[in-house]
This record gives structure tokens, C-alpha cells and sequence, in this order.
């Protein structure tokens, strides 16, 4: 377990650089994106990018909202001129990520995407669409040519125009959902270029433009924590008097317990609170009040009742309410809970 602490964290500040790339609030308007560099593969020079605000699929329902997207152009109408606008950062071994994108010019041939594990602007996996034969393309690119690959014929509408694509990758296994369709491939190293790690970069082809939006790359650490952020909105959504939910363990036996997954993204990683490791510990419950509100610390088990971490939460609680049941509620929360976590291993995978 300390030995994937140690990937994690590696991971986490490997990936910091990319995180400040891909805050678009961040970047300058009309100006190249920050954090990328233009290359082009094939004929011709690299095409263009920049920052700039438009409408773009909201995130929560089918409105738009403004906001800020990266506009790529190629440069070239030639149909094996391929620009990649690359970020700079090196992405994780193994990711998570999604993007909106839309196709909104190009009269050769408009094809846009996602490359990714890229060596250089030559060497590289495809994800791509092509929305006037409603296709779909996984390539292999190797010396710059498409070398393998899988073709969808029949992918589903885009609202708007806009392309909803997430995917992630872990060793030799992709999957991706495009527009709520979900697919995989698991390719053979000894008849595939074996790329397991590489850069990430926006792809067009020949003289396409398309705008990519709400694009995000997330290491295992921010997959895991992710994972475990869905387990307690879930659960939360099912009592009223939830403020907050903590998922807590301890990532190697001598090391102070974590906050591993929280309602609040942005504790995720912090110290516990000192009750979590007397809970861990001493199998005990702790209830504490004020203001009104109820903090109830509880054990986590696994299937087989043994002790692997703990939950934290926060209830409104009026003066007066009997502690018993905000324990109960506590209680039937965690029990919820548990059942998401079988053993202490499927806390850090």
C-alpha cells in the first residue's frame, strides 16, 4: 500500500503543469494557448490556436452556456496535412479524461479529435471523428502513418454539433463513451505500436477547424478520488440532513489516516480529523454537536467485518436532538457506504 501512495503522489505532481494548461480562465483571449505548442505532421506547416469565448454544451442539462474554448485551424488543404496542438506536460501512464468538440469548418476533409500517448507528432493513438460520414476512427500512427486502427460507421448524433467524448486508458486497454455510446478496444503489443505513456494534443486534419471545450485529464489519484466522490453524492442525495460526507482510510500502516473521498472535492488528500484514527483504532464511534449540527465519526468495515477506514459526517442536528439518532442515521449512511468497498484494497484501485 505505501508503495502506491508513492505512485499516486508521483503522479499528482507530475501532472500539476497540465492542470494550469487546461484552466482556461486563465489564458489570455485570441492569444495562443498557454502550455501547448503547435506541430504538424504530413505536409505544410503547423495550423493555428486559440483561446476564445463561445457557447458550449453546459455541463449539467442540454442548455450552453459562455465560456472559453481552444478554436484550432489546420493550415493546409491537403488531405495528409494533420495538425496536433500538444500540451507540453507530459499526461499520465494511465488516464481518465473527456472533451466536448464540435467541427465547424473545413472543406477537404473534417475530422478532428484526440491524440493521445503521443512520443512526438509523428507517433501516436487516434480517437476521431468524422461527422459527414457519421465515423468514428482508433488509430495507430507510427512514423506518421496510420498503421492500425478500428472504424464505428454508424456513431451516434452530436446535439448540436458538439461531440461528447470520454475515455481513459490503462495499459494496453482503451475505452470511450462518444455522444452516450460506449466501446473499448484492447490492442496486442506484439502486432500494435506499444505506446504506454506520451502527450496529449487536439487534432484536426488538412484544412478542418473544430473547437474543443471543458476539456480535463485526471491520474489514477484524481480517478480514484472521483470514484469515490460519486459513491458519497449518491448516498448523501438519500438524507436531507447531510452537510458533509468524508471516506477515510490510511494509506500505509504507519502513516496518519487521509480524507480519500469527500462531497468536497477539495479535501480530498487533507489529514483526517483525530477521530477518524481513535475510530480506526480503538473500533469506536465518536459524536460531537455545535451550532446545530452533528459531527459522527464511524468505522468503515469490509465484507468480512474487518476495519479498513472510516466515515466522517456532518448532519444538521437541532439543540436537543437525541445523539443516538444522528448515530443511527450516521449508521445507515455508512452501511451504504460499504457496500461500494468489499475489502481495503478497493479503497486505492
Amino acid at each position: 500500500m505505501k508503495h502506491s501512495f508513492l505512485i499516486l503522489f508521483a503522479l499528482a505532481i507530475a501532472l500539476q503543469a497540465a492542470d494550469v494548461s487546461l484552466d482556461l480562465s486563465k489564458q489570455k483571449l485570441g492569444k495562443a494557448p498557454k502550455g501547448f505548442t503547435a506541430k504538424v505532421a504530413g505536409v505544410g506547416k503547423p495550423g493555428k490556436a486559440i483561446v476564445r469565448e463561445g457557447q458550449i454544451p453546459a455541463l449539467v442539462g442540454a442548455g450552453k452556456v459562455k465560456g472559453r474554448l481552444i478554436e484550432v485551424t489546420g493550415d493546409n488543404t491537403n488531405p495528409n496535412h494533420l495538425t496536433l496542438v500538444m500540451l507540453d506536460a507530459m499526461a499520465p501512464n494511465d488516464f481518465s479524461a473527456s472533451v466536448r468538440f464540435r467541427i465547424t469548418a473545413g472543406k477537404i476533409m473534417p475530422v478532428a479529435g484526440i491524440a493521445f500517448r503521443a512520443q512526438d507528432e509523428n507517433n501516436y493513438y487516434l480517437l476521431a471523428v468524422k461527422p459527414k460520414d457519421t465515423r468514428l476512427y482508433w488509430t495507430a500512427f507510427e512514423k506518421g502513418k496510420a498503421v492500425q486502427g478500428l472504424r464505428d460507421n454508424s456513431i451516434v448524433t452530436a446535439p448540436g454539433g458538439w461531440h461528447d467524448l470520454k475515455f481513459s486508458a490503462k495499459a494496453n486497454t482503451f475505452t470511450w463513451t462518444l455522444n452516450g455510446r460506449s466501446q473499448f478496444i484492447k490492442y496486442d503489443p506484439q502486432k500494435t505500436p506499444d505506446f504506454r505513456k506520451g502527450k496529449f494534443a487536439l487534432w484536426v486534419r488538412s484544412d478542418t477547424r473544430a473547437e474543443f471545450a471543458l476539456l480535463e485529464l485526471l491520474n489514477p489519484a484524481e480517478m480514484l478520488a472521483q470514484q469515490h466522490g460519486k459513491v458519497l453524492r449518491r448516498v448523501a442525495r438519500e438524507d436531507a440532513r447531510v452537510l458533509s460526507l468524508q471516506l477515510v482510510a490510511r494509506r500505509a500502516p504507519n502513516q496518519a489516516p487521509q480524507i480519500l473521498g469527500s462531497l468536497d472535492a477539495a479535501e480530498v488528500g487533507r489529514p483526517a480529523h483525530a477521530d477518524c484514527a481513535k475510530v480506526i483504532d480503538q473500533n469506536k464511534v465518536f459524536h460531537g454537536q455545535k451550532n446545530n449540527e452533528a459531527f459522527v465519526t464511524l468505522p468503515l468495515r469490509d465484507k468480512n467485518g474487518i476495519i479498513i477506514g472510516a466515515v466522517r459526517v456532518r448532519l444538521r442536528s437541532p439543540s436537543g436532538t437525541d445523539k443516538r439518532r444522528d448515530i443511527a442515521r450516521a449508521a445507515a449512511l455508512t452501511q451504504r457506504i460499504k457496500g461500494s468497498y468489499p475489502d481495503a484494497k478497493s479503497l486505492f484501485q
